[in-house]
């Protein structure tokens, strides 16, 4: 009993601790997989509370009521041109993703703490983990700067304006049981397995939800396999006095079923991870007129390639999609994927990204991406064709230990068939920055910086910066300038 009280006791000293911290939208947000998103070494190791007070030896072997602690914050303030505060530019893509590039960037307050706790300790050495997650998102553009930092109101889009606690990750999982040959059961709700490209916050394959499965069995060497169930909820309802938020509908339900198979080396430096998802429909919803079902399944494909480069790597990614499989990862605020059952079963997806990040020397950094995205009968009109492009770069220089320079550029254009202009949106961003060290991705980060952005006339009319500020108007650019953090840990 005493035991228990004491983990409980850390436990809310450390949930303290992390939001008195001072706790937009994203970064390294893996706080669980952070290596997908910042190169290990960037990293330091879980902060570890032994359940009696006691002083952890490393190494040692787990007991029921350790809490570890991993977590990310990002956050600060600033202004525009045309006065009036921070408004952040990003082109409205019709196939729901809202693309942007990040630094001087983002209009909001963002932190996750990811809390493990140990809830049995075999011993044979069978570890099973709860892992948590509060995470809190604050949309100045909207809200403004609160001074006490509201984040949840019965008063949507008056006082808090949209400020939400979510809980991304809650789920159990267990480690070391020898028959699963390293395999990892787990149910709950997490991001799982995320992919993304860090300066643009695109995370283009993320099979994140509710569910259940078994991660990274070891079948020899580096393959690893993984398989796991998720629920598809199909989509909000339509708006309405009563449903505040808006709530899918009861009858919608799929399941969708996510394989991945990983550690396929070719050669040293090198490897190959295959993932395929197939959503069945499982609703029962026939529309009124013919009987027919409004909703579908589908299915879909990733395939990437990761290859060590100078100091980092290089990633190129291929996905197709059909259907309800289509959706494979998304820019959103809650970071979830953009999956849905409302996809007409002639909708397909075609994508390709290549993400290159690179530390040639400890003073010099950057990342370099691109994504080509083509939607196909796109919204289900037969022969209507989307395509997205994008590319963009930050580059780091180290000019001392604890300062560096951050520049990056970043342009997205977006094209339809139906005969309408293209939108295309450039920015550029310049940040003196006090940081932890030099590295690209070594944090914390302290930035002033400064951002130009310039759209076309087609981009302003469907909305191009968050605040409103110069959509409503006729210019075709406009820039912000201010302050903001970054740090993960």
């Amino acid at each position: 009993m005493r035991r228990a009280l004491t983990a409980a006791v850390v436990l809310s000293l450390a949930w303290t601790r992390a939001f008195a911290q001072d706790s937009e939208t994203d970064t390294e947000h893996n706080i669980e997989e952070p290596k997908e998103a910042v190169p290990p070494a960037a990293l330091a190791p879980p902060v570890t509370v032994p359940a009696t007070g006691a002083t952890a030896v490393p190494g040692a072997k787990p007991k029921m009521g350790d809490v570890s602690i991993r977590g990310y914050f990002r956050g600060g303030f600033g202004a525009s041109n045309q006065k009036g505060r921070m408004t952040c530019f990003a082109l409205a893509n019709p196939s729901g993703l809202v693309s942007k590039y990040r630094l001087g960037n983002e209009c909001e307050v963002w932190s996750e703490t990811h809390f493990t706790v140990v809830t049995y300790a075999g011993d044979d050495g069978v570890v099973a983990d709860l892992h948590f997650m509060p995470t809190v998102y604050i949309p100045t553009t909207n809200i403004g700067y609160s001074p006490n930092g509201t984040v949840n109101s019965p008063s949507i889009f008056t006082t808090s304006t949209g400020a939400t606690v979510s809980f991304p990750n809650l789920y159990v999982d267990i480690k070391g049981i020898y028959w699963l040959a390293g395999g990892t059961p787990w149910i709950g709700t997490r991001y799982y397995k995320r992919e993304s490209v860090y300066i643009s916050d695109f995370f283009y394959w993320n099979p994140s939800g509710v569910g259940g499965g078994v991660e990274d069995i070891n079948l020899g060497g580096d393959l690893r396999l993984s398989y796991a169930v998720f629920a598809v909820d199909g989509e909000p309802a339509p708006p309405s006095t009563s449903t505040s938020p808006l709530l899918p509908s009861q009858i919608d339900f799929g399941f969708r079923n996510d394989v991945q198979l990983r550690g396929i080396r070719l050669y040293e430096g090198g490897e190959l991870q295959l993932g395929a998802q197939y959503i069945a429909d499982f609703s029962n919803h026939p529309d009124p007129n013919t009987g027919v079902s409004v909703t579908h399944g589908g299915y879909g494909f990733t395939v990437r390639w990761v290859h060590k480069l100078l100091g980092g790597d290089n990633r190129l990614v291929a996905q197709y999609g059909k259907g309800g499989g289509t959706g494979f990862g998304t820019l959103a605020r809650f970071y979830y994927p953009d999956f849905s059952l409302y996809h007409a079963p002639i909708e397909a997806r075609v994508r390709f990204v290549e993400v290159l990040t690179i530390q040639p020397t400890p003073a010099i950094g950057a990342q370099l991406a691109g994504v080509y995205q083509r939607d196909i009968n796109f919204l289900g009109a037969e022969g209507q064709t989307t395509t997205w492009y994008s590319a963009g770069a930050r580059v780091a220089y180290g000019v001392t230990e604890h300062f560096k320079v951050l520049a990056e550029v970043g342009y997205d254009r977006v094209t339809k068939s139906i005969g309408s202009d293209p939108q295309q949106l450039t920015k550029f961003t310049i940040a003196p920055t006090i940081a932890g060290g030099k590295g690209l991705m070594e944090r914390p980060e302290l930035r002033l910086f400064y951002t130009l952005a310039r759209w076309n006339a087609a981009a302003r009319g469907a909305t191009v910066d968050s605040g409103l500020i110069y959509t409503a108007t006729t210019l075709t650019q406009g820039s912000i300038f201010g302050l903001q953090a970054e740090t993960w840990f």
